[in-house]
């Protein structure tokens, strides 16, 4: 039963780190070098709820492996330090797919009615720009948090 539950914490971390892999080194470059600026955005739209989704269910899915590891195997460090990280990664998704994605969403849209008629609120410029950063950050911090999963999977 531990073989099981170590594969599917270890499937978890993989999709994790293989979905920020894919998007942000591969699918986001090429659709940005062949897609005019329009298009990428509507996209993005269609892309990121679902990437988002993707995420928490690698996070729900390590966690109900983690859960029954620990049933099995007992506290210990490593398994306290793996939740914890999966619990960063959870709150990091639900926050990118839910607030962060129809704000980003509503500010674009604002971004655009206002360069047809010819002019950008440099605030609301300011503040999407801030919001896709921490997009970034976050997408990061997904990242780095998969890895240290990774690291961590040989210690269980």
């Amino acid at each position: 039963m531990t073989a099981v539950l170590n594969y599917l914490h270890l499937l978890a971390t993989g999709v994790l780190i293989g979905k920020v892999v894919l998007l942000s080194f591969v699918v986001a470059p090429i659709l940005a070098r062949t897609l005019e600026r329009e298009p990428f955005g509507q996209v993005a739209r269609q892309l990121f709820p679902t990437y988002y989704a993707l995420g928490l269910g690698a996070a729900g899915l390590g966690l109900i492996a983690l859960c029954g590891i620990l049933m099995i195997q007992g506290l210990s460090t490593t398994l306290v330090l793996a939740w914890s990280i999966w619990i960063v990664v959870l709150v990091a998704e639900s926050y990118c797919r839910t607030p962060l994605t129809s704000q980003s969403n509503a500010m674009r849209d604002r971004l655009k009615e206002q360069e047809a008629r010819g002019g950008v609120d440099p605030t609301l410029q300011r503040s999407w720009n801030q919001l896709h950063q921490r997009s970034i950050y976050l997408n990061s911090l997904v990242l780095v948090a998969g890895l240290c999963l990774l690291g961590l999977a040989g210690h269980m």
